[in-house]
């Protein structure tokens, strides 16, 4: 009686994984439609182009408190997703050591969002400049681990590590791009469409993976 208890109450990963990554996902469309249609009324001039993400997370009024306080809480929600993405793989044969790495890299990573959200640049420029690295190299060396992991998984679709690689180009030219225009190479404006790509793959990432990943036929030692 005690096991069948056991086995009716135990947490279905697949079904987890695929509801808090539909969540997840949604609730970043959210925060940023709703800030940035917040953000449009004093800015006309707002453009994909133009306009950086964190330009509206650092508007005062409701820009800001719909962005920085929606992104807050996507933080964790993000990291759980991370987490059960993990615990599915780790099902699929993935192993002790990948499981490890990436939770450990990607509660780095999660924590560097914080950061940013939580210390806006005219609040805090050190904090802010700090979680700018966790965040964004946090997510390259998190995303290649998962790639490598997913791509030499037989029963994990190939267009799932390959979003995963898409990732790290996107956020990895991000990156370079910010650190060119500290240096006065290329001009403010040149990486800023490249940081809403970063959220538009990452958007579609975590659809991806907690729909396909949750309906992936399970590993023939798996139980």
């Amino acid at each position: 009686m005690s096991a069948k208890m056991d086995n009716q109450t135990a947490i279905s990963i697949p079904g987890a994984l695929k509801l808090i990554g539909i969540i997840t996902g949604t609730w970043g469309i959210l925060i940023v439609l709703s800030a940035t249609i917040a953000y449009l009324p004093d800015h006309p001039d707002f453009s994909l182009f133009t306009t950086y993400l964190s330009d509206i997370g650092d508007t005062v009024g409701w820009p800001q408190i719909l962005f920085n306080s929606g992104t807050l809480i996507a933080a964790p929600m993000r990291y759980l997703s991370i987490v059960l993405i993990v615990l599915r793989l780790t099902q699929l044969s993935a192993g002790r050591t990948f499981a490890v790495s990436a939770l450990i890299i990607g509660f780095v990573s999660s924590c560097g969002t914080v950061l940013i959200t939580a210390t806006p640049f005219s609040v805090s420029p050190s904090i802010h400049k700090l979680g700018i690295p966790l965040y964004f190299f946090g997510i390259v060396f998190l995303q290649t681990l998962i790639f490598i992991k997913e791509w030499s998984l037989k029963h994990v679709p190939k267009i799932l590590p390959i979003l995963s690689l898409s990732m790290v180009v996107v956020y990895f030219v991000f990156a370079a791009l910010v650190m060119l225009n500290a240096k006065g190479v290329v001009s403010r404006s040149t990486p800023v469409i490249w940081e809403w790509l970063c959220f538009i793959t990452s958007i579609i990432w975590v659809f991806a993976q907690s729909i396909l990943l949750a309906n992936v036929c399970s590993a023939p030692d798996q139980e």
